[in-house]
């Protein structure tokens, strides 16, 4: 099972973060998503797109254009804040804010979801029984292992799941980070599909029974400005290989990805489930 998914939040922070002039940055995007679509069209492929509540807001006929296409829709908070030490009240009302935007651009309900950097953790595990209560029900946000910004490591699987908490449930479709040098890495979208070479990407899915993706539409964007900063730190190095390094010939890298792999949307993934059969997991 190989889910396609992408978060759509670019048009926001590229705005929000003055990347650039809009009159060069909008373009590019908008080109970069066209072609996506096309090329799923082409491979009569569906896919599930968390819209950040702020593009659906200010940028309508974005979300408008993927819907359109038949794509899932799904919700990525209003404000991508990282939930890592939120309160419940503001979860409460940017979900609330996001789902009604979404809702209203497309004409129905969203019923999936994806914290911005994965940042649902063992600290605010709560917040899963927040987006079940306001309709969620599949949930992408747990990244089960040690992550910057958030990480679940203890969570007990990296496959498809019931999760039940507070008396609700809420079906869970985790990250799959695979062990590579003894580190946890997930290498289906971000920085990891840009440095991996493409022979490492097709055999490790070639291996895997579940495959979760995760694209952003940025990371095909070979002109977008770079941000430097001092490299004499590690860290800051690091952070610059993983936002730049591989964006020339990613588009390519993830139009043969395409090709050479069937998809499906998290609502196919959903109906092609036994979910009797999978554990419930209790939090």
């Amino acid at each position: 099972m190989k889910i396609l998914t992408f978060d759509i939040e670019d048009w926001w922070i590229y705005e929000h973060y003055q990347i650039g002039s809009k009159l060069n940055w909008l373009p590019r995007l908008d080109n970069y998503l066209a072609r996506i679509l096309d090329l799923l069209d082409i491979r009569e492929i569906k896919a599930t797109f968390f819209v950040l509540g702020e593009v659906a807001k200010n940028n309508p006929e974005v979300v408008k254009r993927i819907d359109a296409r038949g794509h899932h829709i799904g919700c990525h908070s209003y404000s991508h804040t990282f939930w890592r030490n939120a309160k419940p009240d503001e979860v409460v009302k940017d979900t609330k804010i996001a789902l009604d935007v979404i809702e209203n651009c497309i004409g129905r309900k969203v019923n999936a979801y994806r914290a911005p950097a994965f940042s649902i953790t063992e600290q605010n595990k709560w917040i899963l029984s927040i987006l079940a209560e306001n309709g969620i029900e599949y949930d992408c946000s747990i990244f089960p292992a040690t992550r910057s910004y958030g990480g679940f490591p203890t969570y007990s699987t990296k496959e498809p799941a019931i999760i039940e908490i507070d008396g609700y449930q809420i079906k869970e479709f985790p990250m799959a980070p695979v062990t590579i040098l003894g580190h946890e890495i997930v290498y289906s979208g971000g920085g990891y599909f840009r440095l991996f070479p493409y022979w490492k990407i097709k055999s490790l899915v070639e291996k895997s029974d579940y495959v979760m993706t995760y694209f952003h539409i940025k990371d095909f964007d070979k002109h977008q400005k770079r941000f430097y900063s001092s490299f004499e730190s590690e860290s800051a190095l690091l952070r610059y290989v993983k936002n730049y390094c591989g964006l020339s010939g990613n588009f390519g890298k993830f139009s043969k990805f395409i090709f050479e792999f069937d998809f499906i949307s998290l609502e196919q993934a959903n109906a092609l489930i036994d979910w009797r059969q999978l554990p419930i997991i209790r939090l």
